[in-house]
């Protein structure tokens, strides 16, 4: 199986993390136990996120933006082995046209959106670096994804309330990747805050899916759309918050 440069360079620095937080992981024992800042049992993140799709995907799809969410409970006493649940929603193809309404010679004008999206929900371990200031971590993930397109009409002034849509085309599938990023906290109170920077892949074997050429011929050819069928793998760029909430 081909992976990719950017793939093998996720993989190297979620190893690296993963070294990293085993080799320190009595020293961040010690720390704790002098009284040092805790990770907390459970928290919860919220994040944005840029998409840039690799392979054929990329030759066939543009950037992808979108937003997730994540809840981390911690598995050991010291908060070095944690279990993430993930959940991301993301947008890489809108389209908008204008069409008459049949019957009206043109008088009524309505919007015709289409949009191409990407549900993902991946679970699995997250290991923590020391707990501190800075804490780096690496996490291996797998689960599902649904691919959509769908397309709705709306008046031309009646902007974001469509009266009629379709699911021109829908695809669920395994998906699974990791991802390795770092927590800088910024509070320090009852609920700490930290900054959630990081990188994730995600890779998908045979999948359905829209693009702005199918849906663009689809509408020329007044036919339904014909989907592309294959990889579909994308690298995530994200940044947000993590609050310890217990």
């Amino acid at each position: 199986m081909q992976i990719t440069t950017s793939f093998r360079a996720v993989l190297a620095l979620s190893g690296l993390t993963l070294i990293s937080a085993a080799a320190t992981m009595l020293p961040a024992h010690v720390a704790e136990a002098q009284g040092g800042a805790l990770s907390g049992r459970g928290s919860v993140g919220i994040h944005l996120q840029v998409a840039e799709p690799k392979g054929d995907f990329g030759k066939n799809t543009n950037t992808g933006f979108g937003a997730g969410g994540y809840l981390l409970v911690g598995l050991d006493d010291n908060k070095i082995i944690n279990w993430r649940l993930d959940a991301s929603i993301l947008s890489y193809a809108n389209t908008s046209r204008q069409i008459p309404l049949a019957g009206t010679g043109g008088l009524i004008r309505l919007n015709l959106r289409t949009s191409s999206n990407i549900v993902s929900v991946v679970t699995g371990p997250q290991l923590l670096g020391p707990t501190g200031t800075f804490t780096p971590y690496a996490t291996a993930l797998g689960g599902f994804s649904v691919f959509w397109t769908e397309s709705s009409v709306e008046g031309s002034q009646n902007v974001n309330t469509p009266f009629a849509s379709t699911t021109n085309e829908s695809d669920a599938v395994w998906a699974y990747g990791g991802a390795a990023g770092a927590y800088l906290r910024v509070y320090n109170g009852k609920n700490p805050v930290r900054l959630d920077f990081g990188v994730r892949v995600l890779r998908h074997d045979d999948v359905r899916y829209l693009n702005d050429q199918r849906v663009r011929e689809a509408f020329e050819n007044d036919r339904p759309a014909i989907p592309v069928r294959g990889r579909a793998d994308f690298i995530t760029y994200y940044a947000g918050v993590n609050i310890i909430t217990w």
